[in-house]
């Protein structure tokens, strides 16, 4: 009765997409994906072939590439659209250690399917089998997109490929520096020091801060460019617009703006990543709370959307408004509008735009009815 009822295991799938999201390098990727799978199999040893990229395994010496291209073509081997039994391996490959073999397709949307053969001491119960076979596709999605960045970053050395690799080396010690600007602050609390002193860590604290967001949205926009896989989940928008405007409201009143938030009853539930749409979020209102004048305010609103199973996120500011345009360039990366010299760093809106796009749905701003600027998000319900 168990292996009639047995499923795939959503949890053991969702880690996997999560620990496979922001693999780019494809020989790093092809040697993950192996070992992630064997871990959720309890397998001894494996290996994973596929085309464009060296044969990964572990528990063995990895094959030649010619005996790569031999094991590809047993029958059994190709014939493995599930995790399947495959009682021996060719003559030249490197003999995988347990009692029990399995092969598994990799599906590729362009050149030949992949292989995944993984062994272990006894064989695996169908659940096992329907999560790895489950598995194969996210695996399958992962190495076409670290062959495609690969193929990208070689063409064009000096673009996507180098940024992202600059924003992740340059983050770490900024990150560093601001952990000791910190230390430096709790250490000086209590004692006789020149209000001056504390102002000026202050600003080094939120430059410093400034530049890892910066940062961090450069790392972001990157990996959904490149393909990120989102794993879509139900994401309660009353508690993720509370807490981000809760995050929030403390800037909001040091620039004495009010941040209002506005939800129908009962509050509906969006379908996706919750950090990317926190992310997303955050930086809508940050926007806002940018350009409101004093004495102004940043309204966050859910409503239904027009679509079925949509959901309409609305942020608006009574600010001075984006000229018409100028409307489609702000969501282009390091662009800005008239004045946001000082204020932003041009890529929090192009990320916004990658986020909404991921989950299927889009972004546009408007004029405000009363004047100022509204933002209006489109996103998946959860059914």
């Amino acid at each position: 009765m168990a292996e009639q009822s047995a499923r795939p295991d959503a949890e053991a799938l969702y880690i996997l997409a999560l620990r496979l999201a922001p693999l780019l390098a494809p020989e790093e990727a092809a040697r993950a994906c192996l070992e992630a799978c064997a871990t959720m199999a309890s397998a001894e040893a494996g290996m994973l072939l596929a085309d464009g990229l060296p044969p990964a395994a572990i528990g063995i010496p990895a094959p030649s590439a010619e005996a790569a291209g031999v094991i590809l073509t047993v029958p059994a081997v190709r014939a493995a659209t599930q995790m399947i039994g495959v009682s021996a391996l060719p003559a030249g490959a490197a003999p995988i250690p347990g009692a029990a073999l399995s092969a598994g397709c990799i599906p590729r949307t362009s050149g030949s399917p992949g292989v995944l053969i993984l062994g272990r001491a006894t064989p695996l119960d169908r659940a096992a089998r329907l999560t790895l076979a489950a598995a194969m596709p996210l695996v399958g999605q992962t190495l076409e997109r670290s062959l495609r960045h690969d193929s990208q970053r070689a063409a064009a050395p000096f673009s996507d490929g180098i940024i992202s690799r600059l924003a992740h080396d340059i983050r770490s010690p900024l990150v560093s520096a601001h952990a000791s600007i910190e230390v430096v602050q709790r250490l000086l609390r209590g004692h006789e020091v020149p209000a001056p002193v504390f102002d000026a860590l202050g600003t080094g604290l939120r430059s410093v801060q400034a530049a890892v967001e910066l940062c961090n949205d450069m790392l972001e926009v990157s990996r959904i460019q490149h393909g990120l896989v989102i794993v879509p989940r139900p994401v309660p928008l009353l508690r993720l617009v509370g807490e981000t405007c809760q995050m929030l409201r403390a800037v909001a009143e040091q620039r004495g703006l009010a941040l209002e938030e506005r939800q129908p009853e009962p509050a509906p539930v969006a379908l996706g990543d919750e950090r990317l749409l926190r992310r997303m979020l955050t930086n809508l209102v940050a926007n806002g709370l940018r350009f409101a004048p004093p004495g102004g305010f940043v309204l966050v609103e859910v409503l239904p959307g027009e679509g079925p199973s949509t959901i309409l996120l609305q942020v608006s500011d009574n600010g001075p408004g984006v000229p018409p345009e100028e409307r489609e360039r702000i969501f282009t990366p390091f662009a800005q509008g008239p004045g946001e010299a000082s204020r932003g760093t041009g890529l929090g809106l192009a990320l916004c735009r990658e986020v909404a796009q991921a989950h299927g749905g889009s972004i546009c701003i408007d004029d405000r009815p009363d004047g100022g600027t509204l933002f209006s998000v489109v996103l998946p319900a959860a059914s």
